[in-house]
């Protein structure tokens, strides 16, 4: 049977698409509904009392085993619970509890202690941090529930051991291995060994076909999610002391992690060891306590396409306009973590011809960062203080650190630069002047500024344009005043738009 791509499994293969989790808190708790990271619960019913969450060594549960036994509501999650009641709490739990309920995308009403109630609200913090649009969760596995006890225990066995499935009211095609109990495959009597009968999933399955696989960690759930652009990666941790050393990560499809965000984790912690064997992602994690989350973008470079022209374009930065109105484009909604920003996207479109290369900009705004006194006639040092909209284009793809920068304002105002991130000393910087010209128009009716690029083919290439022809290229905007927002087309995944590796691909057409 043939496989779909990973990313395409969002389609087809969603479980339930995620929620934001909302969170309800009862006792010592209702001190997080005064600071508004919890509300008081709704009456009515509606939520299922489900047990507190934790690790514990349970002898001949199962089998014998010297791994530890996970209490997980995981596969309740998984089964269509959306609202849970963690009415009790021991001690510490509670953090575990939400982390769960947000990993699952639930809504939880939490009980905490009262010694707990702080760092609860910790938990509730990064939780809200992490909070981003729903996506469907993936999986390649379909398990026919016929509500059975022993089915009971085969999804919590198979969440367990991070074998990623979905429930199914019967066999789909469309995955790689369906289980239904009483099924040549999957007798009944099967499962009278949860474990065993995993293992024999996992086997009909194999290794390679697993969509996410840990190593050095025996008490780590993994749940993956996907939209066909990006993916999310949550890895949540059970125990006392919940904290997570040496643990690496494999997950099929390439992939580039764009966002590394843990509780508990050193202020500088990132993932190590980024490869891409084959056709999957591997990382390693550094540590951290109760839950980590990853967005995770295609390996694969982005392409925006440039159309050809047979004439110049006036300086014009009219999206309706007939030089406009069909040419290619993209949207930068993301911000250099690949996380979404509110509103409506940026939006890019291209045009070429023998001479110049031609850029864009729509950028819907709230609220302007604009220089006093603009001139429009002279280049503008650190004009990124500002709202501007930004490319970065270069031709070597040997050298990928050398690349040139432009950028336009919605006061016409410019700036190119020549960087070199290998060899500063040799890049023209500020200095270097590609010849190119801007306009840019603001229309406070939609709030919308457009910006245009007319930039010399010499500037960034030494080789005349021909169609086919491909340049690395980076999108960026920077927006706002008191809280910027910076626009990535392809996400770089820290702080900076100049990492030349996230680059996409602009190809002439």
């Amino acid at each position: 049977m043939r496989r779909l791509p990973l990313l395409a499994l969002a389609a087809v293969l969603a479980h339930t698409a995620d929620s934001h989790s909302r969170f309800y808190a009862t006792g010592a708790g209702s001190k997080l509904v005064e600071q508004g990271l919890a509300a008081a619960p709704p009456a009515g019913s509606e939520f299922k009392e489900v047990p507190a969450p934790g690790l514990r060594t349970v002898a001949n549960e199962a089998q014998a085993t010297t791994a530890p036994w996970i209490d997980s509501n995981g596969w309740r999650f998984q089964r269509g619970l959306q609202k849970a009641n963690y009415s009790k709490l021991p001690a510490g739990a509670a953090p575990l509890a939400a982390a769960e309920a947000f990993t699952f995308a639930a809504d939880a009403i939490l009980n905490p202690d009262a010694a707990g109630v702080d760092e609860l609200a910790k938990m509730l913090q990064f939780l809200k941090a992490q909070d981003q649009p729903p996506m469907p969760a993936l999986a390649n596995i379909g398990v026919v529930d016929d509500k059975s006890p022993a089915m009971d225990e085969v999804l919590n066995m198979l969440t367990r051991r991070n074998l990623l499935y979905r429930v199914v009211s019967a066999p789909d095609r469309r995955l790689d291995v369906s289980v239904q109990l009483g099924s040549k495959d999957f007798p009944r009597a099967a499962a009278a060994n949860p474990s065993d009968f995993a293992a024999r999933v996992r086997a009909k399955l194999s290794d390679e076909k697993r969509l996410v696989r840990l190593y050095g960690g025996t008490s780590t759930i993994a749940r993956l999610t996907g939209d066909g652009k990006r993916a999310r990666l949550y890895l949540l941790t059970y125990g006392r002391s919940r904290s997570q050393q040496g643990l690496r990560i494999r997950v099929l499809g390439k992939y580039r992690p764009v966002n590394f965000a843990a509780y508990g984790a050193a202020d500088n912690a990132k993932l190590a060891d980024v490869e891409n064997p084959g056709e999957t992602t591997e990382f390693s994690v550094p540590a951290f306590n109760i839950v980590a989350v990853i967005d995770l973008v295609p390996a694969e470079p982005p392409v925006v396409e440039s159309a050809f022209s047979t004439r110049e374009l006036e300086l014009n930065p009219d999206p309706n306009s007939a030089e406009w109105s069909k040419a290619p484009r993209v949207e930068a909604g993301r911000d250099y973590f690949g996380r979404p920003i509110p509103g409506a996207p940026m939006e890019i479109r291209s045009r070429w011809t023998k001479d110049h290369l031609y850029l864009l900009y729509s950028c819907p705004y709230d609220q302007l960062n604009l220089k006093p006194d603009p001139n429009p006639n002279a280049e503008t040092p650190r004009l990124w203080n500002w709202d501007v909209a930004e490319a970065f284009i270069g031709s070597d793809f040997a050298r990928i650190g050398r690349y040139k920068e432009f950028q336009v304002s919605p006061q016409s105002e410019w700036v190119d630069l020549d960087i070199d991130r290998d060899n500063s000393s040799a890049a023209g910087g500020v200095q270097w002047n590609s010849g190119y010209t801007v306009k840019a128009r603001i229309d406070p009716q939609v709030k919308i500024w457009y910006g245009m690029m007319k930039i010399p083919f010499q500037a960034i290439d030494t080789r005349p344009p021909e169609k086919g022809r491909e340049l690395r290229i980076g999108l960026y905007r920077i927006a706002g005043s008191t809280q910027k927002q910076f626009y990535a087309w392809s996400p770089t995944g820290g702080t900076s738009f100049h990492d030349p590796r996230a680059f996409g691909i602009l190809k002439l057409r």
